[in-house]
């Protein structure tokens, strides 16, 4: 197999139907597995299995190399078509992550052309269109399983992107590298999932009069976001930067404590929350999410909120669910 420096695509558990790769694909460095486990996964496909049947490929993309010098920080991007001739739809989603990684985002682009080479880019940049469908933010605890009936949508060939942001913290250079597993479904009905993507980001500065996180300990007031009706959640996780101490987030009425869900700690590998069909978050009326942010500040610099994993801090969440309500949630629905 060869690998390209911005892309890698490798089908793994081909059978008759699903998916079919394009004359040439080869040429992008698709292969055909038996269904042993890819490297750094946890996805082995036994033979006669249940999974095995409800599963026709692994589709592998990559970016990467990403060099990186000491003490350095860097987002990059690649952008490209899938490669596939039919509609897919991916049951679960999977990432394995080289050290230094802050996260790694898959997005469906609205763009018309490609940009496979790695470029830099913007950290979490959604104002074009892009529609971001999985974060990973640790190396090995990245398994997002759909329930069963579930599944994220592509078209043949749609666009899509992929943005790695990297942190050297060590004295010596490094080469970042991410890889995202998709497992198609086979031919069946199924329900749209969907992401949210709610927090407290430039609200933020407002609530400490502009101050932004100031020396010593902060806690954020709790925010609240009450749920679209119908929603069944699977997957939920934080997202800090290096002074956050701890984000919490409940199911609740309010912004008043509840049921807790998760506790995001620590912020640079924090806990990646799925749940089974036996076991979906669902919402009653006037239900819905409850989050709040604590960090510690030790130095005598005020860190407002931005991109940079660095020198600015954030307090956001992922949220995964089906039926999607027909759209991405972010920015005008749930930020506060």
């Amino acid at each position: 197999m060869r690998r390209f420096p911005a892309l890698l695509a490798a089908l793994l558990l081909a059978s008759c139907g699903g998916a079919s790769v394009p004359p040439g694909a080869s040429d992008l460095g698709v292969s055909v597995g038996d269904g042993a486990p890819l490297p750094g996964s946890d996805l082995a496909v036994p033979p006669g299995s249940d999974l095995a049947m409800a599963v026709t490929e692994v589709l592998t993309l990559g970016i990467g190399p990403i060099p990186l010098d000491a003490g350095k920080e860097k987002t990059v991007c690649t952008r490209f078509k899938l490669p596939t001739t039919t509609a897919i739809d991916v049951i679960r989603l999977d990432a394995t992550l080289a050290p230094g990684s802050h996260h790694l985002i898959f997005f469906k682009s609205k763009e018309a052309t490609e940009k496979k080479e790695v470029y830099e880019c913007q950290p979490l940049d959604i104002a074009g269109g892009d529609i971001p469908i999985y974060i990973a933010e640790s190396q090995d605890n990245n398994a997002l399983p759909l329930p069963s009936g579930a599944a994220y949508h592509f078209e043949a060939g749609d666009m899509v992107k992929i943005e790695a942001h990297y942190i050297n913290s060590t004295a010596k250079a490094i080469v970042g590298q991410g890889d995202i597993r998709l497992t198609v479904g086979k031919a069946a009905a199924y329900e749209k999932a969907d992401i949210m993507f709610c927090g407290s980001v430039s609200p933020l500065d407002k609530m400490f009069g502009g101050k932004g996180v100031p020396p010593g300990a902060t806690t954020l007031p709790p925010a609240f976001f009450k749920m679209p009706p119908g929603i069944k959640m699977f997957g939920l996780t934080t997202h800090q930067h290096k002074r956050g101490t701890l984000m919490t987030i409940d199911k609740s009425s309010s912004a008043a404590a509840g049921t807790n869900l998760t506790m995001g700690q620590p912020y640079d590998n924090p806990p990646f929350v799925t749940w089974d069909d036996a076991h979906l978050q669902t919402f009653a009326a006037g239900e819905g999410l409850r989050w709040q942010c604590h960090y510690q500040n030790n130095g005598q610099k005020t860190y407002m909120f931005g991109q940079s994993a660095e020198d600015n801090e954030m307090c956001f969440l992922w949220a995964y669910y089906y039926p999607s309500v027909g759209r991405f949630i972010s920015f005008a629905d749930c930020f506060r």
